[in-house]
């Protein structure tokens, strides 16, 4: 049995047979583990995409593929990615002045059901939206009215 990290989403894989089976995917984003970019002789310098001089070129590097020097990396992971991520996410934000919507726009369940009694015992046509929740043509037409001061 081996771990390792999912290199797509930085999961922390554990109980992984080895040799690892083509069909194994990651359990929380299901992309493929017998990859290029899953493996130890993996490398982005190279112009192959691989250091084992032996193993067949592999054109797509995130899919499963048949190599037979296919060895599980532990560090297939780049957080740099997701830290790159998380910072556009951020600017976006503030260039809306969405600071108070988180980036992920966590559904907070008890509000929608304070929404939803607020909205029954009102017997208001529109719902009550906060601007996390709202969609992007919702937002677009709110700010909109409050440009033309409607």
């Amino acid at each position: 049995m081996a771990t390792a990290t999912c290199w797509q989403c930085g999961a922390h894989l554990s109980n992984i047979i080895t040799p690892v089976s083509r069909r194994e995917e990651c359990s929380q984003c299901h992309s493929d583990i017998h990859a290029c970019k899953m493996c130890q002789h993996y490398d982005t310098h190279n112009r192959t995409g691989c250091n084992e001089e032996r193993a067949e070129f592999i054109v797509d590097k995130e899919r499963a593929n048949f190599c037979e020097y296919y060895a599980l990396s532990s560090r297939a992971f780049d957080d740099t990615k997701l830290i790159k991520q998380r910072q556009a996410k951020a600017q976006l934000a503030a260039l809306f002045d969405d600071e108070e919507c988180d980036s992920e726009r966590h559904d907070n369940h008890e509000q929608k059901l304070d929404d939803a009694i607020n909205i029954s015992q009102n017997h208001t046509q529109e719902p009550l939206q906060s601007p996390c929740n709202e969609t992007p043509a919702q937002a677009a037409e709110r700010k909109l009215r409050e440009l033309l001061n409607q």
